[in-house]
């Protein structure tokens, strides 16, 4: 694995190295390695008896600066975007069983602010969005206790904060703390996901001379819409449910033949009308209403009736396909890019059987809260945006989501 990870490190730099010229001098480039350790905070898993793992990344970065003129990169204190591969070496758990887990590959980049700049330390925050590669996936005979990961490809997430020490003008060493989600959206079951908390070194070398009065230097202000702000948003994506899954095992306990049986992938659908207040160049906060159609009902009363018997469903407020979100919203803009972050509860909804007891069988989205969590890029002189989240009900998610729109 260590040949592996090596040749692919060298790989990314060599290309990285050719790609990041066309867009910034050689002059604002960096090489990391890191080594980070993760451990599990679900432990929920019954077969498995260590909960932690290892990752190693190399990456390269471009370093925004002043000379750029650039007010985004002033006002978020000039940060660094760093683009690498990963490897998570989850064969570093141990089962009880003969469950076999996969190391995951990930592309990523990742927004590196530094809060504080001194001449010898520098400390702040980083975000990391990708993709992840998983080659051993959930099998019902040949892998059954891998029901964490059951999808070829899956997003990654990561966020946290982090230290480091300047040596010279070049080379910097650090230590991180990182929450990361590796997750493939329910687009298939079973998906426990992964979770994780852990902390990590790295070690970087830039190609240009480090100078923290650099980065004090102000950029020249550019002029934005302050007031209100009106968005209509339709999105999409497809969903497995976990209360099908449930009753598949339920129905069918003999592996083998539950492998014949796949599970539908349900389409999604929401339309959504926001109104935010942008108070300043980088943050706009409001409310968004929106409904929600799952086209789901008839097989979801069907699976609750063989789980939790037709007196509980009978008992249940019933099945719609229509539910109603409110939920206040963050937006965070850099340049055309804007973080977008829904926390809502639900006035109307109605999914059958108690949402208490359908959390203590593992299907956490019938609460009567969600959050959404993504990015959205506004299209230049349109007033149009296209956007990509995670819709979850307690950090579980319920679909990922695709979504264009307009602003009135």
């Amino acid at each position: 694995m260590e040949r592996r990870l090596l040749a692919l490190i060298f790989a990314l730099l060599c290309v990285s190295n050719f790609g990041a010229e066309a867009q910034a001098t050689r002059d604002d480039l960096s090489y990391s390695l890191h080594g980070w350790y993760g451990y599990d905070i679900e432990q929920t898993r019954p077969n498995l008896t260590s909960y932690g793992y290892m990752t190693y990344e190399g990456a390269v970065g471009i370093q925004t600066t002043p000379e750029k003129d650039n007010y985004y990169d002033y006002l978020f204190g000039y940060p660094l975007l760093n683009f690498g591969v990963s490897v998570a070496s989850m064969g570093d758990f141990r089962f009880s069983d003969q469950t076999k887990f996969p190391n995951l590959y990930s592309l990523y980049g990742s927004f590196e602010r530094s809060l504080v700049r001194r001449d010898w330390f520098s400390a702040g925050y980083q975000l990391d969005f990708g993709l992840t590669y998983n080659p051993t996936r959930y099998d019902p005979v040949g892998n059954p206790g891998n029901n964490w990961l059951s999808s070829p490809v899956m997003a990654y997430f990561g966020a946290g904060g982090f230290a480091k020490i300047h040596l010279g003008k070049r080379w910097e060493i650090g230590a991180d703390v990182m929450f990361r989600h590796y997750s493939n959206g329910r687009m298939a079951l079973p998906n426990e996901a992964l979770n994780a908390v852990g902390g990590g070194l790295f070690a970087r070398y830039r190609l240009f001379d480090y100078d923290p009065r650099r980065y004090r230097t102000p950029a020249t202000p550019i002029s934005y819409e302050r007031g209100m702000q009106y968005n209509i948003a339709i999105g999409g994506g497809v969903h497995t449910c976990m209360a099908e899954w449930n009753a598949l095992v339920e129905r069918e306990p003999d592996a083998a033949k539950r492998e014949q049986i796949k599970l539908k992938a349900h389409p999604k659908l929401s339309l959504g009308f926001e109104a935010l207040y942008r108070y300043s160049l980088r943050y706009a906060t409001g409310l968004n209403v929106e409904m929600f159609y799952s086209s789901n009902m008839k097989e979801l009363e069907a699976s609750d009736r063989i789980v939790y018997g037709d007196a509980e469903v009978d008992n249940s407020p019933g099945y719609k396909p229509l539910s109603l979100g409110l939920a206040v919203v963050q937006e965070v803009y850099w340049h055309n890019l804007a973080v977008h972050v829904a926390v809502g509860a639900y006035p109307y909804r109605h999914k059958g059987v108690n949402s208490e007891v359908a959390k203590e069988a593992g299907d956490r989205e019938r609460g009567w809260h969600y959050e959404k969590a993504g990015i959205r890029y506004y299209i230049p002189n349109r007033n149009a945006f296209v956007g990509f989240s995670i819709k979850s009900h307690s950090i579980k998610a319920e679909y990922l989501e695709f979504s264009f729109g307009f602003k009135l």
